[in-house]
Order: C-alpha cells, then structure tokens, then sequence
C-alpha cells in the first residue's frame, strides 16, 4: 500500500504547487451586445428562422422530387408464391406447326421469381411540367416567409433592445428623483428638529421617498424581465450575464421619406409570397383538369421465374399503356372546383394583405410623426421640470414655499422624464416598423458579433437623454 500513499501525497503536493491544475468551477461568462450584434446572433440561433430555414431546405428537396418524376423509373421485384395447382413459369411458345413446334413451360407449385421493371411518363395532361412549376413557386414561397420571419426577428430585436435601452433612462431618472428626495427628507428633518416645521412634512416626504423607491424597484424588474424576453427572441442558450451596450443611434429619416406603397409591394416578401400563391393555385387548377386527359406509359421488364430447382426460365415484356378516366362519380370535378375556390380564397388573402400593407405604412409613418412632436415637447418639459424642481428647493430651503412644493416638483421631472424616455421609444420602433412595412431591414454590417468570447469592450454607453442627476 506504501505506492497509493505516495500517490496521495504526490496529488495533495500536486494541488498546492499547481492550483491551476486543480478543476476550478465554470462560472457564467459575461456576453455584451449592442444592436447589431444582438441582431446578428439573432441570425445566427433564432428556433423560429432556423425553422423558416428547414422549410426552404425542405421545399427544395420537393422541387426535386418533381423533376424527378418526369424521368425514368427502374425497380427491382422479386417474390415467392405457391398454388394449388402447378403453374406454368413461362407462357407456352409456338414456334411453328401445331403440335410440332410447340415449347410447354415447366409447371411448379412453389414459383420464384425476380424482375427488373422500367417505366417512363410520356403524358399525363400537362401533370408533370405544372408539378416542376408547382414545387418551384412552393420553394420560393418557403424562402419568401424566411425573408419575412428575418425581418420580423430583426424588427422585435431593436424594439426589445429600445425598450431596454428606454428602462435603463427611466431607472436613471429614478436613481436621480430618489436622491433628491432623500437630500430633500434631510432638509425637513433638519427643519423639524429646528420647530420650523410640523411633523406632517416629513410623512409626505417619507411616502414620497418611498414610493420613488418602489418605482425604481418596479423598473429594475421591468429590466430583468425585458432582458429575459430579449435572450429568447435571440435564442440564447447562455445562462451567462447578457450586457447591452446603448448605443446613442441618431434617428434616420430616409425611410419616411421613401416610403411608399408601389415600393412595399414590389419588397415585401410576404406579398410576393400571396402573389406566388396565387399563382400556384392557377397551375393546380389546370392540373386538375390535366386529369381528364389520358395518362400513357412506357413499361417494360425482364427477369425470370423458378421452380424448386431453382433453375429460372428468362422473359420479358415491353410496351405502352394509356389510363383515360371515364366514370370517377365526379372526383375530378370536385378536384377541380376546390382548386379554383382555393384559388378565389388566395386571391382575397392577397388582396387583405395588400390593404394590410397600406395600413402599416401610414400608421408608420403618423407614429413617427407622433414621436417627434413629443420628443420636441418633452425636451422642453424635462428643462422646465428640472428648473421648476431646483428653484423650488432653493425655496424651501430659505422658507418661501412648502415640502409639498418640492415633492410635487420632483414628481413632475421624473413624469416628464418618463415621458420623454417613452417618445423616443416609440420613435426608434415607428422607424423600424415603417422598414418592415417596406419590406427592408438594416442589417447589421459593420459591428461584429458579439456573444459570449467576444473580445470586444463595450463602449461606455452614451447617454443621450437627461442627464443622470439634477
């Protein structure tokens, strides 16, 4: 046993010399992202677009099976049988005379055979080519929702992201509104021990400061749940911390100025999709009527049959066979008549679809209209606020005015902060809606991703609103 103590020994030596050596816990790693790195990973591990994806991949692989059936076809088919009777494994061969020149086949109860058989379509009413079209105008649909999920997912990320980026402004303001009331609080503490004022000034100021405070909790949950939303839109596996970097993004007017429904229809990939659809209903109605018309084949085989013996007689056949549908107790023309009503109802979903797109571009555009009349409101409320709540405090300090003046100073800044956080908000959205509606994304380009393992430092986010304290 003296070699296991050593062992011991050597370990335990082992783990004080090299500590690293020693497995150390896996902690989380720190991710941080702005916008378009958020959108590239979105890109990259969103469930639903890697679906989206798969559907293409699928329709294309339907696309190639209808290529396919218009070529030839070769099988392979063998079996067993056993009659009653013996059967013949070849058909009898008369060569010549009667009874003189004739070939009687072998008769075997137990019959073995294999065949190799060939088939190819020669028409089937048009069936064949409208299926190659059908699957064709199927695959581009499927890449058509793909185009429109990534510009749904590209729209929720920066919708997410500002609304973030709008809860970290409002949490600040609220940091700033609770410091002023808690120096406020001191002030009239101060003014109570002195007898200058009752003791019903410091409830308010006590009430007021909490209520600050639960707010500032309430939007620190806001940001915790937001964030959370914001690692499922992304499909983030990572249980990682997920940092978002602000970037202060100037607000682009190029959208609204080409916006314009002629531009929508001819981008959007969800029309191009309902107009696809169309399409391909007119082919399916004409495929339908395809079956009236005759289906002929050539057919062939060659193989053998075998008895007990195993000893095979060789045949085979070659030929051209015609289908032509005479009764079907009107199965084709009920094909036909739901085809063409799914064609009518394809036509009405095109059509809703595209009132539906005229309808998102104005609300676009007045959203943003909107956003910047409240802006340039909200500026100019967020500096009177800030002046009405400093000149207040100087009152109160040299007695002219009451607590109940500056707390309700202090209670008008932060509503005109939030205020003004929420029209920005709603600017940064109404842009990026009114690029969906038009069919376009901006698209990341010129940040690389972030994630967890980027080495890139997040830039300390710049602040674009109010300032952080009075």
């Amino acid at each position: 046993m003296k070699w296991m103590s050593g062992l011991i020994v050597l370990a335990v030596a082992s783990s004080i010399l090299f500590p690293g050596a020693t497995p150390a816990q896996e902690t989380p790693a720190t991710a941080s992202f702005n916008l378009s790195s958020l959108i590239r990973y979105a890109m990259k591990h969103n469930p639903a677009l890697k679906m989206a994806q798969r559907n293409v991949e699928i329709e294309d692989q339907g696309l190639k099976a209808a290529r396919a059936e218009r070529m030839p076809r070769i099988d392979v088919t063998g079996g067993y049988s056993r009659y009653r009777y013996p059967a013949p494994l070849t058909p009898i061969v008369i060569t010549g005379p009667p009874l003189t020149s004739v070939d009687f086949p072998d008769f075997e109860k137990n019959v073995y055979d294999g065949f190799a058989t060939f088939s190819i379509p020669l028409f089937k009413g048009g069936r064949l080519m409208r299926g190659v079209t059908i699957a064709g105008l199927k695959r581009s649909m499927a890449q058509d929702f793909h185009t429109r999920n990534l510009h749904e997912l590209t729209y929720n990320v920066t919708a997410v992201y500002y609304k973030l980026a709008q809860f970290d402004e409002l949490l600040r303001a609220c940091d700033a509104q609770v410091k002023g009331l808690q120096s406020h609080r001191r002030d009239v503490e101060s003014s109570l021990r002195a007898g200058t004022v009752p003791m019903l000034d410091l409830l308010k100021a006590d009430t007021e400061l909490g209520a600050a405070m639960e707010r500032r909790i309430q939007t620190r949950n806001s940001i915790t749940n937001t964030t959370e939303l914001l690692r499922s839109i992304i499909g983030m596996d990572d249980p990682g911390e997920l940092v978002i970097v602000f970037n202060d993004m100037p607000f682009g007017n190029g959208a609204v100025m080409n916006a314009s429904l002629e531009g929508a229809l001819a981008a959007r990939p969800d029309y191009k999709a309902a107009l696809s659809k169309v399409k391909m209903f007119e082919e399916r109605i004409a495929s339908a009527r395809g079956k009236r018309l005759p289906d002929i084949y050539g057919a062939g085989d060659y193989g053998g049959k075998a008895g007990d013996r195993m000893s095979f007689r060789e045949n085979w056949s070659v030929g051209v066979r015609l289908l032509l549908p005479v009764f079907d107790f009107g199965r084709i023309d009920a094909e036909i008549d739901r085809e063409r009503l799914e064609f009518m109802k394809a036509r009405e979903e095109e059509r809703a679809l595209r009132l539906s797109i005229a309808r998102e571009l104005k609300e676009a555009r007045s959203s943003i209209v909107n956003a910047d009349e409240r802006i340039a409101v909200s500026e100019k409320a967020v500096l009177s606020a800030k002046e009405q709540a400093r000149i207040e405090d100087l009152r109160y300090r040299s007695g002219d005015n009451t607590s109940t003046d500056v707390i309700n100073a202090e209670a008008a800044l932060i509503r005109a902060r939030a205020d003004h956080c929420q029209a920005r908000f709603d600017r940064h959205t109404a842009v990026a809606a009114l690029e969906m509606a038009m069919g376009s994304t901006n698209k990341p380009a010129d940040t690389p991703p972030g994630g967890r393992g980027s080495q890139a430092t997040p830039a300390a986010p710049t602040r674009s609103m109010t300032e952080d304290t009075k």
